[in-house]
């Protein structure tokens, strides 16, 4: 299996040009029960329609080389991190230990963004 297709996680589409985002980054979930779990629990976009498209490792990396942000929650971070290491990508470590406040209008989701072919390695 080539390591380009290796599947990350599950990103949410409302339509073809439509994603569940943070600001301006597709989410990426770290399984479609934690995207549907989400989905569920957040009452200003969980009614509308969608769809959950599964979020591979070979697209992903295109769209950083193209500039688009991506967050993504642990467990798909954690899928994530170690390949895009290994193809040159310069990224934080895994940190996830912030605590949200309490008192948010919809569930918290902790995430990690990654943006910009700039984190590339020369």
């Amino acid at each position: 299996m080539s390591s380009s297709r290796i599947l990350i996680g599950h990103i949410v589409q409302f339509s073809l040009f439509s994603v569940l985002c943070d600001g301006d980054a597709c989410v990426v979930f770290g399984s479609r029960r934690e995207a549907k779990s989400y989905m569920a629990q957040n009452a200003k976009i969980g009614k509308k329609k969608y769809s959950i498209k599964k979020a591979w490792f070979e697209d992903i990396l295109r769209g950083i080389q193209h500039g688009a942000p991506y967050s993504f929650d642990e467990a798909a971070y954690r899928l994530f991190y170690p390949r895009a290491k290994r193809v040159g990508l310069v990224l934080p470590p895994p940190d996830f230990s912030l605590v949200p406040p309490s008192d948010l209008a919809q569930p918290s989701l902790p995430l990690l963004r990654v943006q910009g072919a700039s984190f590339f390695q020369k």
